[in-house]
C-alpha cells in the first residue's frame, strides 16, 4: 500500500510532537522533584520518538511476553526520558509521573530498576547496560532462536569504558545483528566536555574497528534517525548509530551549555522552557507487538545432574568444581525452556522457588559475562533476603 505525501508529514509531525511531549515531561517531573538530569533527556528525545512509533516492537500489557524487543537504557541517569516515554505508551500515569519520580519508595528511581516490568537491568553505573545488551541479544539469536531486537541506548561519556568496547567485540564475534547501539553525542558530560566531543568520524572509526557498522547521523533529524533504525535492522552484524545531538535540546537557556549536567531547571525557568516547546501535551504511542508464536524447544536426554563432592581440606581448582555443574544445569534448563534451577532459598514474594533464568551461559568477557545473568523473574523486593548455597572450599592461588 502507497503512503501518500501528505500521510508521511503527518507522521513525521506527530514524531515530532512526541518528542517535544518527552522533553516537557522530563523537564516538568525532574523540576517537580528537585532533582535528575533533564538535559540528558532532551538530547535522546528525538531518538527514542523515532523508535517508539516507528520500530519498536512491543506488547505493554504482556511485558513477558519473549517476542517483545528489549530497550535498555544505558545512560540510566536519563530515566525522565525513559518515564516519560511509559507514559506516551499508557503504562505511567501523568500524577504517578509528577508525583513519585525520585521519590522514597516510588518505582520511578533515579535510575530505572526491573521494579518497572518494562526495564530488563538495572542502569546508572555507566558503561554497564551494552554488556547487558550483549547478553540479551546472544541469548535471543544464539540459544532461544526469538526474533526479537535488544536497542540500547548510551552516553557519549561511557564511550569512554572499558566495558563498552569490550561488549562490542563480543557483539561482532558473535555476529549479533538483533543488536541496535544508539551513542546520544552531546558533547558534554557531568564535568565539562566529553573526550571526542562531537568528533563523530572518530567514533566511526573506533566502532568499524571493533567489527560492527558504524551509521553516523544528526540525532535531531526524524528521517535520518528512520532511516538509520531502518539500515540497522537490515543489518548482518550489530550495528552502532552514532548520532550527533545538543544537550538540552530545545531550551535555548540551557542547550549546549556546560553546566547544566543533573540539574533541575527552576520553576520560572521551567514554565519558559515549556511554553518554547509548545506546552503541554497528552500524545499516546503504539508500539505494534510481533505476533506471538510457540518455541519448540526439542527434549534432550540427559543424565541427572550429579554435583560433584569433596573432603574437607580438598584443594580444587576454582573452574573445576564450578564450572561442570553450571553448564550441567544451565543445559538443562535452556533444554527444557526454562529458567536456571536455583537454590530454594531463591524465592518470589509468594513464596514459590524461582529459576534464575540465564539466557547466555557463553564466555563473553569480564564484563559481557556477568551481563548474561538475567534475572528478570525474581521480584526486586525478595533481593535483600536472598541467600545462596555454599559453594565448595577452593583453592585461592592464582593460575
Amino acid at each position: 500500500m502507497e503512503i501518500s505525501v501528505q500521510e508521511t508529514r503527518a507522521e513525521e509531525r506527530f514524531v515530532h510532537d512526541l518528542a517535544q511531549q518527552l522533553r516537557v515531561d522530563s523537564i516538568r517531573c525532574t523540576t517537580a522533584a528537585g532533582s535528575g538530569h533533564p538535559t540528558s533527556a532532551l538530547s535522546s528525545a528525538d531518538l527514542m520518538a523515532a523508535l517508539f512509533a516507528w520500530h519498536l516492537r512491543y506488547d505493554w500489557d504482556a511485558p513477558e511476553d519473549p517476542g517483545n524487543d528489549h530497550l535498555i537504557f544505558s545512560k540510566g541517569h536519563a530515566s525522565p526520558l525513559l518515564y516519560s516515554l511509559f507514559k506516551a505508551a499508557g503504562v505511567v500515569s501523568d500524577d504517578e509521573l509528577m508525583a513519585t519520580y525520585r521519590r522514597s519508595g516510588s518505582r520511578l528511581q533515579g535510575h530505572p530498576t526491573p521494579e518497572l516490568p518494562w526495564v530488563d537491568v538495572a542502569t546508572g553505573s555507566l558503561g554497564q547496560g551494552l554488556p547487558a545488551g550483549v547478553g540479551i541479544a546472544l541469548a535471543g539469536k544464539r540459544l532461544d532462536k526469538r526474533e526479537y531486537r535488544v536497542w540500547v541506548l548510551c552516553g557519549d561519556s561511557e564511550m569512554a569504558e572499558g566495558s563498552v568496547w569490550e561488549a562490542l567485540d563480543k557483539a561482532s564475534h558473535y555476529a549479533l545483528s538483533n543488536l541496535t547501539v544508539i551513542v546520544d553525542v552531546n558533547r558534554l558530560g557531568q564535568r565539562g566536555p566529553t573526550e571526542l566531543g562531537w568528533d563523530l568520524e572518530t567514533y566511526r572509526r573506533r566502532v568499524e574497528a571493533f567489527g560492527c557498522q558504524a551509521i553516523v547521523i544528526d540525532g535531531h533529524d526524524l528521517d535520518e534517525i528512520d532511516r538509520a533504525y531502518a539500515q540497522a535492522e537490515a543489518a548482518d552484524r550489530p550495528s552502532v548509530i552514532i548520532a550527533g545531538t545538543r544537550k538540552g535540546k530545545g531550551v535555548p537557556e540551557i542547550e549546549d551549555k556546560n553546566g547544566w549536567h543533573g540539574k533541575p531547571l527552576p520553576a520560572e525557568m521551567a514554565e519558559r522552557a515549556i511554553r518554547d516547546l509548545g506546552g503541554e501535551r497528552d500524545l499516546r504511542v503504539a508500539t505494534h507487538p510481533r505476533p506471538r508464536r510457540t518455541l519448540a524447544v526439542a527434549a534432550q536426554s540427559e543424565d541427572p545432574i550429579v554435583l560433584p563432592t569433596y573432603a574437607v581440606g580438598d584443594r580444587v581448582a576454582t573452574r573445576r568444581s564450578r564450572s561442570p555443574p553450571r553448564s550441567r544445569m544451565a543445559r538443562s534448563a535452556i533444554s527444557a525452556g526454562s529458567g536456571l534451577p536455583c537454590h530454594p532459598s531463591l524465592s518470589s514474594t509468594s513464596g514459590t522457588p524461582s529459576p534464575l533464568r540465564v539466557p547466555a551461559m557463553m564466555t563473553l568477557g569480564r564484563s559481557a559475562a556477568s551481563a548474561c545473568v538475567y534475572a528478570r523473574s525474581i521480584s526486586p523486593r525478595s533481593w535483600p533476603s536472598m541467600t545462596m548455597a555454599r559453594q565448595p572450599k577452593a583453592s585461592t592461588r592464582r593460575r
